[in-house]
């Protein structure tokens, strides 16, 4: 991907935005490459973690937005391990997709959305997540019925997935049910304050 140089400082709200949302300076990043060369999912990105923080960094991020790349990012923190300074790519990651929902942008690929959707889905029902519900359920929704299902009988039979449910409290589950809908208010751009407010005093 091409670099508009004409562009540069136009999106400087964007990286103002994603700050206060990750909490990561992302001045911190000076280019070393370290979170790049550990992610697992960099060879699924468009663009690699170091390259999407140079972006932020120049105000050039706008176009982040509209790639699969802050959707593939696993969130294993690998970047922040491996970071000589500190800075959790996955933290900033995360603010991408929240600046892309709060914008209605969705990326090119319906996939790594589907599956977002269905993990949280499951967060949910179950208070935790539930791998072979998610499995199932973005098998389902992506139209690939049949993906890795070969590897199912293994998984369950080696306890590596559960063919049950570890729910959370009844309780637990109401406080989680109780932030998402949060979530999904401040991403319709509703104003949530006295929801918020009321929260805090909990």
């Amino acid at each position: 991907m091409e670099l508009d140089l004409t562009r540069l400082g136009a999106a400087d709200e964007l990286r103002v935005r994603v700050e206060e949302l990750s909490g990561q300076r992302l001045a911190e990043c000076y280019q070393c490459g370290c979170c790049t060369a550990g992610c697992p999912t960099a060879f699924t990105m468009e663009l690699g973690p170091q390259r999407v923080i140079r972006r932020l960094q120049l105000g050039a991020g706008e176009e982040l937005l509209e790639l699969n790349t802050p959707w593939v990012c696993a969130s294993c923190e690998t970047c922040y391990t491996r970071c000589p300074k500190g800075v959790s790519v996955a933290d900033v990651m995360d603010a991408l997709r929240q600046c892309a929902r709060m914008s209605g942008i969705s990326p090119p690929e319906s996939a790594p959305r589907v599956f977002n959707d269905r993990f949280l889905g499951t967060m949910r029902r179950h208070g935790r997540v539930f791998e072979l519900e998610v499995g199932l359920f973005y098998n389902i929704s992506s139209g690939d019925f049949f993906n890795h299902i070969t590897r199912l009988p293994s998984l369950v039979f080696n306890g590596k997935m559960k063919p049950f449910p570890d729910r959370a409290s009844r309780s637990a589950r109401k406080k989680i049910r109780r932030i998402m809908e949060r979530v999904a208010r401040l991403e319709r751009g509703e104003d949530v304050a006295v929801e918020n407010a009321k929260g805090a005093g909990e």
